[in-house]
This record gives C-alpha cells, structure tokens and sequence, in this order.
C-alpha cells in the first residue's frame, strides 16, 4: 500500500545582509502552509515569520518577493527506505 503526504509549499526569495559581517545575501525560504496558518493564529504574517527567521540568524532582512506556490508529494514509504527503515 502506497502512502504519500502532499505538502504545500511556499517560496521566496530574500534580500538580506549578515548584521555582523556586512555581506548581501541573496537567498530563499520554503516554507509550509501549515506554518503559515500556525503564524496567523498568533496573530503574525508570513513576512514576519522570515522576519524573525532571518533575525534570529543574525541577518535583517531588506526585502521579500513574490513567493511561488507549488505542492510536491512525498512518497512515505520510499522515504523510510531511503533512511534504512523498513517498507
């Protein structure tokens, strides 16, 4: 029996510069929509979650794009099997 999880995902990209070096730093951040919603209920916004994502890494953040939305599906068993458990 097959068993696969959708995720739905998230991603942006970053502006972002290393508060302790200096250093541009141009990246991106995945996240799930389940995170997102968990932020929300909070009361915060995807923006602030990289925010202090970012922060709590030592970068701030100059700017946020447009994310790309995209669901992958993971084949559970297969995932297992590559990390050596049994199928």
């Amino acid at each position: 029996m097959k068993t696969t999880l959708e995720l739905h995902l998230r991603t942006y990209p970053i502006e972002a510069v290393d508060t302790r070096t200096g250093e541009h730093l141009l990246d991106t951040i995945t996240l799930d929509k389940t995170s997102l919603q968990a932020a929300q209920v909070v009361g915060a916004d995807d923006k602030a979650l990289i925010y202090s994502q970012y922060n709590r890494h030592g970068y701030r953040v100059l700017n946020i794009g447009k994310p790309t939305k995209r669901t992958v599906a993971v084949d559970l068993g297969e995932l297992a099997a590559q990390q050596g458990g049994a199928e």
